[in-house]
């Protein structure tokens, strides 16, 4: 179901968004009372059933990272070292084959690199409203795009705004050394967004993107969010909540080579094309609403120097995410011939 809050600062509820436009089934009218009493006593206990609270249920002690990680994080500053385009090369770098960070390319695609952290060449609100609205998108983000985002220091109206755009995988489940199932980017039980709501307010990013497209809008990009165990360090006494916004790509996971306990081994392709287009939007509408193109980042390489960091986004195709931006983009300077399609 398309849930949208028009003209409040914050979802109080998770939205599962379907990449198109959402099938509407009527249904039939009951016949007698008591079935529409039983009918309802049934959604009531169905919703409990199903209802999550991801709040975690034990109390996590502090933790200080001892570095300010590979890409130089300067707190004073609230931003890693370098311009724009050397930050994005540092921060979207994975893991390689040895399980360590991979070196820091040299360039990255243009449609990246000739963006980050300018504020030229960002779609109009208006042509970027009309898009949304074509996908069944205006609840939840259209609505939104004259609001600011989230703010650091848990928004503060004296802190900069969001400046990283950070892009995660679920990395699961994990299938060991079995087969991945043969509908891996459709009907798997994995790829139901269902599974990511969270009815406390604690779901992990602020949106998860399954392997077909669809998109669960957990917390509205004004509202600060941490996901990162970097972020979370007790170094920073919170001040960096509200400087990254995150998104969540679906990816199984499986054990690589003989050993077992591994999660190394990654779908064939990692991601899907139309996860790389929803990701690329959620991107632009985020920089639209930031004035300025983000610093895009890797979960893999905030947490490099944290113990029990993590891997993700495994395998992601750079050229991939670059070339939806700039389809994208190209789409919105010709809102004439635009068409609201599944990418």
């Amino acid at each position: 179901m398309l849930i949208g809050i028009l003209g409040l600062p914050r979802l109080e509820a998770e939205t599962v968004i379907a990449p198109t436009s959402i099938n509407r089934t009527r249904r039939r009218q009951p016949n007698l009372l008591a079935c529409g009493l039983a009918c309802a006593l049934a959604a009531v206990f169905a919703r409990s059933a199903w209802s999550a609270d991801c709040k975690p249920s034990r109390f996590r002690p502090p933790y200080f990272v001892d570095t300010m990680g590979p890409c130089t994080f300067d707190w004073a500053a609230l931003s890693f070292q370098g311009e724009p385009e050397q930050q994005a090369r540092c921060l979207m770098r994975g893991m390689d084959k040895s399980r360590n960070l991979a070196p820091t390319p040299e360039s990255l695609p243009p449609a990246l690199e000739q963006r980050v952290g300018r504020d030229g060449g960002l779609p109009t609100r208006d042509a970027l409203s009309g898009y949304l609205s074509k996908l069944d998108l205006e609840w939840n983000f259209a609505a939104f795009l004259w609001e600011p985002l989230s703010r650091a220091n848990d928004n503060d109206p004296d802190a900069p705004m969001a400046r990283y755009f950070v892009i995660h995988d679920t990395s699961g489940p994990n299938y060991g050394h079995r087969p991945f199932p043969s509908d891996i980017n459709g009907e798997a039980a994995f790829n139901k967004l269902a599974e990511f709501k969270c009815d406390d307010g604690w779901g992990k990013a602020h949106v998860v993107i399954n392997r077909s497209g669809d998109m669960l809008l957990s917390h509205e990009l004004s509202i600060p969010w941490r996901e990162t165990r970097f972020e979370q360090a007790a170094n920073f006494a919170g001040t960096l909540k509200g400087l990254f916004l995150h998104v969540e790509l679906i990816q199984p996971r499986k054990s690589a080579g003989r050993g077992r306990g591994n999660d190394a081994q990654a779908p064939d392709p990692a991601f899907t094309a139309a996860q790389y287009d929803r990701l690329a939007l959620v991107y632009v509408i985020a920089s639209v609403r930031a004035g300025r193109w983000l610093i895009p980042a890797f979960h893999a390489a905030l947490d490099a120097d944290v113990p029990n960091g993590h891997d993700d986004p495994l395998n992601f195709d750079v050229d991939s995410f670059a070339g939806s931006i700039e389809r994208l983009v190209g789409a919105l300077q010709q809102p004439d011939q635009m068409q609201a399609t599944r990418q």
